[in-house]
């Protein structure tokens, strides 16, 4: 993926974010009073959903979730995930206020907090807080460890995802191979960008790489797959509502989402939503920096392009 075409993206949406006076509660015809959130979303929440699956499967697992905050508000007639092709893209659903709520992979949410997101709650899977990556070999290659990957090609899912992309550099650094970080291109590897966590996974299955690097909530059930690699515990996604968002709403959704039963998780690879703990982001802060992740860099790969394009006129 070009770095600059990746990071442009993004770096426009935060940009916008900034100035983002968006839907609010005044163009509603929902009396505020008796139901603040319906008058905020004006009876409908669209919810930005990240391409760490497909499109369909997120659909399938969220539903219950989106059911049960449906049910939860009177005024509050639907709610309805609204897929992105890019992690990218669904920060700028949430910032600029095209979807009222979202959820972001932790480095997206640690950028996108600096544009006033509003932290809701966080997603838990099998009784914690946290997950992480495997970095994993057919078990037919010769690979054997981390430090074998040298000259090799990795699938990862995107430069921004923290399982797919963030960690695994990271790890792959630790283990003294040159990983690069989101300007340069790794010395030591090839990364295959492949969009989501199955995909890295299947690509790898048949063939088309060395090794990949996905969530552990993607390992599959298959002797012919072997872990080589795991990285530091990873927080979970944050489920964010965009900025404008008042107080109450925000108080009442959070408590209805931490509030959401089992019944409604059955098919969702998150069990249960937690309460927001900001310092599970601190170490996501700590490899943001040491990846060049900040947003100042996002800002000048902006600047760079709006150059680029003056200069084609």
């Amino acid at each position: 993926m070009n770095r600059r075409t990746y990071l442009s993206a993004f770096a426009g949406t935060v940009a916008a974010g900034a100035a983002g006076c968006l839907d609010d509660i005044a163009g509603s015809d929902i009396d505020e009073g008796d139901h603040p959130v319906g008058a905020w979303a004006d009876g409908h929440i669209e919810f930005g959903l990240p391409p760490f699956q497909d499109a369909e499967d997120l659909r399938d697992q969220y539903a219950g979730t989106f059911e049960w905050i449906e049910d939860g508000f009177e005024a509050v007639d639907t709610v309805e995930g609204v897929p992105t092709t890019d992690y990218s893209g669904v920060v700028e659903s949430v910032v600029n206020g095209h979807t009222e709520l979202a959820n972001l992979s932790p480095f997206i949410f640690v950028l996108a907090q600096e544009d006033d997101v509003h932290p809701l709650a966080i997603n838990w899977s099998h009784g914690s807080d946290s997950y992480h990556t495997y970095i994993a070999t057919r078990s037919d290659t010769e690979i054997e460890s981390i430090e074998d990957l040298e000259g090799k090609t990795i699938a990862m899912v995107d430069p921004m995802s923290a399982s797919g992309g963030m960690f695994p550099r990271y790890r792959l650094s630790q283990a003294g191979l040159h990983a690069g970080d989101i300007e340069t291109e790794p010395d030591d590897f090839d990364i295959d960008w492949a969009g989501s966590h199955d995909a890295a996974l299947r690509v790898l299955e048949e063939g088309h790489v060395d090794a990949a690097a996905y969530g552990d909530f993607q390992h599959p059930d298959d002797d012919e797959i072997s872990k080589i690699a795991e990285s530091d515990p990873i927080p979970f996604d944050v489920i964010v509502a965009k900025p404008d968002t008042p107080e109450d709403v925000r108080d009442r959704l959070a408590t209805r989402l931490i509030e959401t039963p089992e019944t409604a998780l059955e098919d969702h690879r998150v069990d249960e939503y937690g309460e927001f703990d900001p310092e599970l982001y601190d170490h996501v802060r700590d490899i943001a920096d040491q990846m060049g992740l900040d947003i100042e860099t996002l800002d000048d790969a902006e600047a760079e392009d709006e150059e680029d394009d003056t200069s084609d006129e």
